[in-house]
């Protein structure tokens, strides 16, 4: 009978994760521009924290206003981050320990719009026309009121056309997700249930990804979005001042304050905004399955920089001090499940099609904010900003048992009793979190031979690569 390590597993589990979200056939590719970076422990969020991404900042009186308020900054400041060149990095397998690298996007963003140099060949009437054309198409000025001091502030947000844009792309990753699933379900599993499935209605799951993407086509515009973005790309190119003083002005218009701490933030919201209240894709990974995901290339990449997947435990003490405990243990048999659902993170004030323009570029004399190469590109990346996060990877209902033997003499059930926090890889089993609005228990149910957790969780995030980072043409000339 064989015996499956703890860590074992959850570096298979990952792999299998792995391959369903970023993809891996001709149906639904793989992006290579992109990474996951897993969240450890997990970071429970309750649909309560999320309140403002329905409402805005609408509340029906100042206290729910301030509430909204104090949600979104804590989102947006929890969101605004680098992802950390210096965590276990593979780009082969595309897959990465998640770690704040002290670096604010929104930072580091507004740093390149103040100090870079740009372009001075100045596009023709007739382009500048057809600039100011396309950047309204996509996002529009909105003036909002604040209902406490009647104060007026304006910001971009998406128009309709982009909207549109954005909601076919997600659907397309829906319906990617699926099929992925599906299919290394039956791929890589002995459930006859996942092979029947997939070997009568793959055609059906693939065709939801055509379908997806024809619609995203259609009635999303993607290629019209597209074309648009290239042409700013190529045209600011040129000349990037006045598209930079766009930039820039969509920058500052952008900004909060949350007046009870008085943080200032830059809004990021999450479409869809009520997705904890839809249907999500059940995931599960079965003994059955070790073999072919422990074989996989995506789970070969290295943890020797300190991580452990195995199970852990953080207990404060009276000093207020954290104590780490890894535990590994063995069994002879294991099913995990879980719910999933992936969601895009939306920033109008980011323009992201920034860093595909080669007409601007950071001077040693003016940046004063480390190495101007912020990512030098290469594999792996180097630099302060190698990525950019885009998707965001919850899962619900984690159900996960071992054998009962093994479960009931395991240091790891006596921690699920005991300690104030368990964790197992980007899991949180048990734990109490807080933000400024709010503080909750995140608890779990011990099953005789493993534990239940029904509770909403963040266990990682889709990044893209910013490649070089600024490429400056060679034969560009800078004011």
């Amino acid at each position: 009978m064989a015996l499956f390590q703890s860590e074992d597993i959850m570096k298979a589990l990952l792999a299998k994760l792995y391959s369903i979200v970023n993809g891996g056939d001709d149906f639904a590719p793989a992006n290579k521009n992109n990474f996951v970076s897993w969240v450890m422990p997990g970071m429970p969020i309750s649909p309560d924290d999320l309140t403002f991404l329905a409402k805005g900042f609408n509340g029906k009186d100042a206290s729910e206003t301030r509430d909204l308020v104090r949600k979104a900054a804590d989102f947006a400041l929890f969101t605004d981050l680098v992802p950390d060149p210096t965590a276990v990095y593979n780009m082969k397998q595309g897959q990465t320990i998640d770690r704040n690298s002290q670096e604010s996007l929104s930072r580091i963003y507004g740093n390149i719009l103040k100090f870079a140099k740009v372009t001075n060949l100045e596009p023709t009437a007739a382009e500048k026309a057809k600039l100011d054309k396309f950047q309204k198409l996509l996002y529009a000025i909105q003036t909002d009121t604040d209902p406490i001091t009647d104060e007026q502030t304006t910001h971009s947000v998406p128009t309709p056309l982009m909207q549109a844009y954005t909601a076919g792309e997600q659907a397309y990753e829906d319906a990617a997700l699926l099929y992925n699933g599906k299919r290394i379900n039956a791929v890589a599993s002995d459930d006859k249930a996942a092979v029947i499935d997939f070997d009568t209605n793959a055609g059906i799951y693939r065709n939801k990804v055509k379908s997806a993407m024809n619609a995203w086509t259609s009635a999303g515009h993607k290629n019209d979005v597209e074309e648009m973005q290239a042409y700013i790309a190529q045209v600011t190119g040129r000349s990037m001042a006045s598209w930079f003083a766009g930039l820039r002005d969509n920058y500052d218009k952008a900004v909060y304050t949350e007046g009870d701490l008085d943080i200032t933030f830059y809004p990021v919201r999450i479409f869809p905004p009520n997705f904890y209240s839809q249907p999500w894709q059940n995931f599960y990974f079965k003994d059955s399955s070790m073999a072919t995901h422990t074989d996989s290339s995506s789970t070969a990449w290295g943890v020797s920089g300190g991580v452990n997947f195995g199970l852990w435990k953080a207990s404060a003490g009276a000093s207020g001090s954290t104590d780490r405990q890894n535990a590994n243990f063995k069994s002879s048999s294991f099913n995990i499940s879980f719910d999933l659902a992936q969601v895009k993170i939306l920033r109008p004030w980011f323009g992201t099609e920034l860093f595909s323009c080669q007409g601007w570029k950071l001077d040693p004399g003016t940046w004063k904010f480390g190495d101007p190469q912020l990512s030098n590109g290469k594999t792996p990346p180097q630099g302060s900003f190698i990525a950019y996060s885009t998707n965001m990877i919850f899962i619900r209902n984690l159900k996960i048992d071992f054998d009962k033997a093994t479960w009931q003499s395991s240091d790891v059930h006596k921690q699920l009793a005991t300690s104030a926090s368990v964790g197992w890889g980007p899991f949180t089993l048990k734990g109490n979190y807080s933000s400024n609005s709010a503080s909750h228990d995140f608890q779990s149910t011990d099953t005789g031979s493993g534990v239940s957790c029904a509770g909403m969780q963040l266990i990682g995030f889709v990044n893209r690569l910013v490649g070089t980072c600024p490429n400056p043409d060679p034969k560009a000339k800078f004011d």
